[in-house]
């Protein structure tokens, strides 16, 4: 009875269905596009923050004598640099989501395919960019445990003092 099943949809051509949406969809793509600006507004904020704090980091930590820093092997301005470079890299996925929700939300008022296709496509983007910083972070975590694994190695074999007195 399966094979036959099998065989009768294999025989039958497949008819491309439109996708329509309906009240219902819209009510939630609605709900989406306003919790989705909200995301986007609280990020953009923090993020102004984050950018604040490391300017204030990499004002304050290049202030500091450095021999009271003598246990960070950089120098201590570039913690600012770091939150600087973190909050550049969290404004693509927040501006996407931005752009989305006005979007969304401007098709559903206007009834606009242009609109929608514009606000799939910033999602679309959303979702790639923070899916790519997800492998890369998960590379990188990968990295260092690695690298922490040589380095107790190397410590251990070296006869360097442990942590353990």
């Amino acid at each position: 009875m399966n094979t036959e099943n099998q065989q009768t949809e294999q025989v039958i051509p497949a008819e491309k269905k439109e996708l329509g949406i309906t009240k219902e969809i819209s009510g939630y793509l609605h709900q989406a596009g306003k919790w989705g600006k909200f995301l986007a507004i609280v990020g953009f904020v923090l993020m102004g923050l984050m950018i604040f704090a490391g300017f204030i980091m990499g004002i304050v930590m290049s202030f500091i004598p450095s021999e009271s820093m003598s246990m960070i092997p950089f120098p201590p301005f570039l913690i600012g640099v770091v939150y600087l470079i973190i909050s550049a890299i969290y404004f693509f996925p927040i501006l996407y989501l931005y752009r989305f929700s006005t979007n969304i939300r401007q098709a559903l008022f206007t009834n606009n395919q242009n609109q929608l296709t514009k606000a799939f496509n910033n999602l679309r983007a959303h979702y790639r960019f923070i899916a790519i910083l997800m492998i890369v972070m998960f590379c990188l975590y990968i990295v260092m445990f690695v690298v922490m694994i040589f380095a107790g190695l190397f410590a251990g074999f070296s006869g360097l003092p442990s942590m353990h007195a």
